[in-house]
């Protein structure tokens, strides 16, 4: 496997092509995709559908899947990857990621068919089931242990509570978490297992619960008007979770949200980069390792640029030989893989003229973006 190119000719390529986005016709900001046209999901520009990955399983597409859903349509698209064992599996990772269940605190994995992600997707159990099955395991209680703090995190992170103004509720909570029989909210309890239960139950967790699922997919709070009205429709079947997901993927407001650039978060990175530069995502170890790392530090920037060059030093990207492709059609086609979009007339003639002049090789131009503010961006 060939190496990256030496550092000193690395840091030529980077300092030229930094000077050269500086400018205001190449600045982060330029990039983020237009208003959409009509308030539906345009599958035909590649950055809606990245988006749509990201948001439903957690990494990129693969380039057949590009153009698988640009055959099918929006709507067929959002029908298949929702409810996908992959989308389960990305769903049950982020609220374990939303319960701090992470590293040594993840639960254990029980094995085939037994997972709760596994479950999910056929069909064998439902949302507010998941959510308890987190919420009352042995993980769970490692994690928050002492009846005051498991107790507290469950009325926060089930409820949305501020726990300081429910201290009669946190009281019976505690007592119930001790074995003492005791009432919550008209609940009779007497374990750990009758807190998370009535907290389950209770009237404010599907508008808690309903709210951080579409927050997460469209970076911003529900209208209180159509949260209302999901939530009737959540509290009579938790099974409608996935056409309610499904709806809010198709919705007005997640089109409008295509119209600008959010942040990745470290696992839609890594498991992004994995697919975009080796066709896969990455191992369960892999990622719970990359994702710890990115975790500990404030700004997580430098260190994703470290483990992207670390894995195109590792793999190559797939990538042509120098002199294999014109530098244009290098850049056009590393431009639509990493940014699902054709570079401006700008980009273009700055990026291909400063490749050819450094006689690099496509690797650099492949660091140069993702590595690029706007590569952290979807």
């Amino acid at each position: 496997m060939r190496a990256l190119p030496s550092a000193a000719l690395l840091l030529s390529f980077t300092v030229s092509l930094a000077s050269a986005w500086a400018s205001d016709a190449l600045a982060p900001a330029a990039h983020a995709a237009p208003a959409p046209k009509a308030s539906a999901l345009d599958v035909s520009d590649a950055r809606h559908v990245r988006a749509v990955y990201l948001d439903t399983v957690g990494r990129t597409p693969r380039e057949d899947e590009l153009l698988l859903a640009e055959r099918v349509g929006g709507p067929a698209l959002i029908e298949a990857l929702v409810g996908s064992p992959e989308y389960w599996e990305n769903w049950y990772e982020e609220e374990l990621y939303y319960f701090l269940l992470l590293d040594n605190l993840r639960p254990e994995d029980p094995g085939p068919r037994k997972r709760l992600s596994d479950r999910l997707a056929k069909g064998d159990l439902h949302v507010v089931d998941a959510v308890r099955g987190i919420a009352s395991s042995s993980a769970f209680h490692r994690a928050n242990p002492g009846n005051d703090t498991f107790v507290s995190v469950v009325l926060e992170q089930l409820l949305g509570l501020e726990v300081q103004r429910y201290t009669s509720q946190l009281e019976a909570g505690k007592r119930m978490y001790d074995g003492q029989r005791a009432s919550l909210w008209g609940e009779e309890g007497r374990n750990q297992a009758d807190v998370v239960r009535i907290a389950v139950g209770h009237e404010d967790f599907a508008p808690h619960f309903l709210s951080r699922q579409y927050t997460r997919l469209i970076g911003e709070q529900p209208d209180r008007r159509a949260l209302k009205k999901d939530v009737a429709r959540f509290a009579d079947n938790p099974r409608v979770f996935v056409e309610l997901v499904r709806e809010w993927l198709l919705s007005p407001e997640y089109a409008e949200r295509l119209g600008g650039l959010r942040p990745k978060s470290d696992r839609q990175f890594i498991r992004g980069i994995y697919v975009d530069l080796v066709d896969e995502p990455p191992d369960l170890a892999t990622m719970q390792r990359y994702r710890t790392a990115l975790a500990a530090v404030g700004d997580a920037g430098p260190l994703r640029s470290v483990i992207a060059r670390v894995l195109l030093n590792k793999v190559g990207g797939g990538l042509p030989e120098r002199g294999e492709l014109p530098a244009e059609e290098l850049v056009q086609g590393c431009f639509r893989r990493f940014f699902g979009r054709d570079p401006s007339a700008d980009e273009l003639e700055v990026i291909a003229g400063v490749y050819t002049q450094c006689e690099c090789s496509p690797d650099m131009v492949v660091l140069s973006l993702v590595t690029h503010p706007e590569y952290q961006h979807y």
